[in-house]
């Protein structure tokens, strides 16, 4: 996704090093109540250098469906995707350890329209602007490859560090007129420092990283390409709702360089754990057309189009091990805003702004590290969002709330072997609303048929509720296999989209399954 770094530091370590001691050593095994907690620490790996973390690896297969019947419109119906990964940690010496990972996905999207980018609506209102796009709709092809692999050390009592860099590579296309092809790579370096004094520690990194892509869009009958042939027609969104010609089409690049700066500080002592973070990220991304000889090469001169995001996150977390419960309390504000400019009309048009306040509290009895008595989880997500596009006469503006709700429990099978159930709701609802729509021009199809069904989907009580299934079974030389499934289901609550849009109200059907070996 443009735009969308995320950090994914350290993930490895919630999904592996789970329903363990957290500052005992650590022996793998896995409860959802602790994702969250491990999702925060890996934020600030350095955190995680003075940890007595055993080796592990861990090796997986896993497949995806998703039935995306009731949606916005920039997704598609369908996604299928298989993956394989390995990951792990190796602790060379007791201040020195490795870490790495390797994923591929092989993904197939079925109906998917007005959409010619990396990004997909299903998890975000608005696409970034500055992508290609035509109506009609067709059938997509990707393949994923991620490597990454780091280091934590410490160097003194005192003084700590952690360094990792990834590479990102990605093939996408479509095999139906127009056929969009997409090829993109991404690589970035993450640098932190710690300072730590008795239970406390000071931390400042830095990252940085540099994604390119490479984008064409082809025509075996090239008739198709002509603005009287409306579904097939190629054309440029440089905003929500400004649509026009860009002759770039079939050879173009998107540079994106995106750099953050983040400082946090930890408290820990043999139950307690908290965290405070800050950090700062500033992305731009340049997009390239063609030159008079319809080549196209990274010089100022070709820039047509700039994103600028910027964003803000600031985190507390805290979290209890006790000896017979585990306490946790996550605390999250997100503030975003992008803007697009137009090198022609050397102005902007378009801008987006988002705040987003994020809780998430709960409770786990346990017997020792190995079986969960219960698990219980409560949290919500309020979210204020805005989408201008002056030239395009589009203003919407959505203020959000979700509640999450889950709960999961252990249950012990024979010859030492474990099934972990788990429950899950999330209840969405539109607080507050608005979309001002404006016609500049005769041609409305984007306002009609995006604009007009997403913002009637976002207006839309929903409930998703889920499913999952974790059997593990204990091998020979202390290795664990893990067979997993999961089934979701997203229902609308009510009719409002009517009021915006008349699209068919149909239940999402969400299902994954895989196995994992952990040594």
């Amino acid at each position: 996704m443009r735009l969308s770094y995320k950090f994914f530091v350290v993930s490895i370590f919630f999904s592996c090093a789970v329903k363990a001691q957290l500052k005992d050593t650590m022996h793998i095994h896995q409860n959802i109540f602790h994702e969250s907690v491990y999702d925060q620490l890996s934020q600030n790996p350095i955190f995680f250098t003075n940890w007595n973390i055993k080796d592990f690896t861990q090796t997986q297969l896993a497949f995806q469906k998703k039935e995306l019947n009731f949606k916005r419109v920039q997704t598609a119906n369908q996604i299928t995707d298989f993956t394989f990964s390995t990951k792990g940690i190796y602790n060379v010496k007791p201040k020195l350890r490795l870490l790495g990972n390797v994923d591929f996905t092989k993904a197939y999207e079925k109906g998917l329209g007005y959409n010619f980018s990396t990004e997909r609506t299903e998890n975000q209102n608005v696409l970034s602007p500055n992508y290609f796009f035509a109506s009609k709709k067709g059938d997509w092809e990707h393949q994923h490859y991620f490597l990454q692999g780091g280091a934590s050390y410490a160097a003194t009592s005192n003084w700590l560090m952690s360094g990792i860099a990834f590479y990102k590579n990605s093939r996408s296309f479509r095999s139906i007129d127009p056929r969009p092809q997409i090829a993109l790579s991404d690589y970035g370096a993450e640098i932190t420092l710690g300072y730590k004094i008795k239970k406390h520690t000071l931390t400042a990194g830095t990252f940085a990283n540099i994604e390119n892509e490479t984008g064409s869009v082809i025509y075996v009958d090239d008739t198709q390409n002509a603005p009287v042939y409306t579904e097939t027609f190629t054309q440029f969104s440089s905003g929500y709702g400004r649509v026009v010609f860009n002759n770039s089409y079939n050879n173009y690049i998107f540079r994106t360089f995106n750099r953050s700066f983040k400082t946090g500080y930890q408290f820990q002592n043999k139950q307690t754990t908290l965290n405070a973070l800050y950090s700062y990220r500033k992305a731009m991304e340049d997009m390239y057309g063609k030159d008079a000889n319809g080549n196209t090469y990274l010089e100022d001169d070709l820039i047509r189009f700039k994103y600028r995001m910027v964003e803000h996150q600031s985190q507390l977390s805290y979290f209890f091990d006790g000896l017979s419960h585990d306490y946790k309390l996550v605390l999250n504000y997100n503030k975003q805003q992008g803007d697009n400019f137009s090198v022609a009309e050397n102005g902007q048009n378009y801008r987006m702004t988002a705040d987003k306040i994020q809780l998430l509290t709960g409770i786990l009895k346990k017997e020792g590290n190995q079986f969960t008595n219960y698990a219980f989880e409560f949290g919500f997500n309020y979210q204020q969002q805005q989408f201008i596009d002056l030239l395009g006469s589009t203003n919407k503006k959505l203020n959000t709330l979700d509640i999450f709700i889950s709960a999961n429990k252990d249950f012990k099978l024979k010859k030492q072997q474990l099934l972990n159930l788990a429950f899950s709701f999330n209840y969405y609802q539109a607080l507050d609303e608005s979309l001002s729509l404006v016609a500049t021009t005769t041609n409305t199809s984007f306002t009609d048929n995006v604009v007009r069904p997403d913002h009637a989907f976002d207006v839309t009580s929903k409930l998703n509720s889920k499913i999952a299934l974790n059997y593990f079974i204990p091998l020979q030389n202390s290795k664990t296999l893990r067979i997993f499934a999961t089934s979701n289901f997203l229902n609308a609550l009510d009719n409002k989209y009517q009021k915006y849009f008349p699209i068919e109200n149909k239940m999402n059907n969400y299902f994954s399954t895989g196995i994992a070996l952990v040594y």
